[in-house]
């Protein structure tokens, strides 16, 4: 749920520039209001869910855009689409976990999916960096627990965290949405005032893994 946060979406938009960079790939649509907003900032959007009734709510939210496609699949099976030929950014954002599988972190089978793509730049919602994040029976989403699996996606990678000082909160008012560049529907204000209903729902961490050393206001180097 990046898209509550302005200043999430303008570090997104600068890693855009800066690397050239023309396909967001989204895993966890959820109704599809992240792949809504960035329909806009990116020339082509993919995005999968794997639940069947959030699938058929963000497809009928986003099929009038031409330029997203939105799958009915598991991420893991979704990312093997995608080559590493050229700079790609995936905003992996699933976070499903089944305490009788195996595997019970859905983001560790998705870095594995990406092994090798050293063209990738990785964006991780919900990271433990002291703002908002997920945590599964006492482990949290922290670098600790998935550098060792970003390492093997690119060994170079340089990582950077937001903090609350570069957060700016939308907030759910006609305006706010407008100038964030959101519809202003139901289903938007109500993810907006959920999200607001206590700081860790409303400042969320996010860990962003690059294949180069950057200099962007509002994010700092992570290890």
């Amino acid at each position: 749920m990046s898209w509550t946060d302005r200043g999430a979406i303008n570090h997104i938009k600068q890693i855009r520039d800066l690397f050239g960079v023309e396909k967001f790939i989204e895993t966890g649509t959820f109704k599809g209001i992240n792949a809504e907003l960035h329909s806009k900032n990116f020339d082509i959007v993919f995005t999968c869910e794997k639940v069947k009734e959030f699938y058929y709510a963000a497809k009928k939210r986003l099929d009038k855009y031409k330029n997203v496609l939105v799958m009915n699949k598991n991420s893991k099976e979704f990312l093997k689409y995608f080559n590493d030929n050229y700079y790609k950014m995936f905003y992996l954002d699933a976070h499903f976990y089944d305490p009788k599988a195996k595997q019970k972190w859905v983001v560790i089978d998705e870095l594995k999916a990406l092994k090798g793509h050293k063209n990738a730049i990785i964006v991780i919602h919900d990271f433990d960096n002291g703002l908002g994040h997920i945590n599964y029976e006492g482990q949290s989403l922290n670098l600790k627990f998935i550098k060792k699996y970003l390492l093997k996606v690119n060994p170079k990678f340089h990582f950077y965290t937001n903090n609350i000082d570069s957060c700016d909160i939308v907030k759910p008012k006609r305006k706010d949405i407008k100038a964030a560049g959101l519809k202003y529907d139901k289903e938007t204000i109500d993810n907006l005032k959920y999200a607001q209903t206590s700081p860790r729902l409303t400042y969320r961490g996010l860990l962003y893994c690059l294949p180069m050393k950057v200099n962007i206001e509002g994010l700092r180097e992570w290890s």
